[in-house]
């Protein structure tokens, strides 16, 4: 990646539905050869998929919390990522490193269905011990890697 691609990133990163004619005439680069890197860096996998961000407020699921989890064993793996990934109110899966093996980004509408969704986690064939922080304000949401300009 060179800085033109670095700065294609960062524009689509701020807005995915700007133009081809757009960011050529931001970049200063023919609308061909944009499209030519949007291409080249989707084929290498830089460019995962272009998508969108809800607001979650709006969409009737203002509860956010982070949920760290201890499985009971390697074996519960597989069955607990399973279950993670059929369940939509889970935004993110994480496995880390340290006390806990998971973290998970888990949305609500209220805190009895936050509630209800830990209940169900902790329950969980795989799960051994869980610790709850709920999220009381986003400063910064960033869903977009970028590399650092050359």
């Amino acid at each position: 990646m060179d800085k033109i691609d670095v700065n294609i990133i960062r524009e689509l990163s701020q807005n995915a539905d700007v133009t081809a004619t757009e960011l050529s005439r931001k970049l200063h680069f023919s609308v061909p050869a944009v499209n030519k890197r949007i291409r080249s860096m989707k084929k290498e996998g830089i460019i995962k998929n272009f998508t969108i961000i809800t607001d979650n407020k709006k969409v009737g699921k203002p509860i956010v919390a982070f949920v760290l989890i201890v499985l009971k064993s390697v074996e519960h793996t597989e069955t607990f990522f399973e279950y993670v990934g059929s369940d939509l109110d889970i935004l993110e899966c994480y496995a880390i490193t340290g006390e806990y093996d998971c973290l998970l980004k888990v949305c609500a509408a209220s805190v009895e269905d936050l509630d209800k969704k830990l209940l169900m986690l902790k329950t969980h064939n795989g799960v051994m011990k869980s610790y709850t922080m709920l999220s009381l304000t986003t400063h910064k949401y960033a869903p977009t890697v970028l590399a650092e300009n050359e």
